[in-house]
């Protein structure tokens, strides 16, 4: 059989096992985090920021959580470098998830 170009210098740099089921699991399960923490930040900030209904906030929030999630999602396999895809997931979830921990601290239920 004949050896492609890359194979044969010994500098075959294409996608692992590893590399497709990171991104996978940046793509659901953390991406699912990063969103429901933003989704729940974006409606509290509605709802006591901007004096806005608390059910109309909750259905706005959840509404652009959708486009979060995809566009998340197309992230994480359009980045070419895993290591940047997961610290910036889980930089936005720790800043998201200290944000809703000191709203809900602050003012309690929506």
């Amino acid at each position: 059989m004949a050896k492609s170009a890359a194979t044969a210098r010994g500098t075959n740099r294409g996608i692992g096992r590893w590399n497709v089921a990171s991104r996978i699991l940046a793509a659901i399960p953390a991406n699912y985090l990063f969103t429901s923490l933003a989704t729940a930040c974006l409606a509290r900030l509605l709802a006591h920021g901007l004096t806005v209904n608390p059910a109309e906030a909750s259905v706005a929030a959840t509404l652009l959580s959708f486009a979060i999630f995809a566009t998340v999602a197309l992230f994480a396999f359009g980045l070419r470098s895993i290591a940047r895809l997961w610290l910036w997931l889980a930089v936005g979830s720790a800043i998201g998830g200290s944000l809703l921990w000191l709203s809900l601290d602050m003012g309690g239920r929506l």
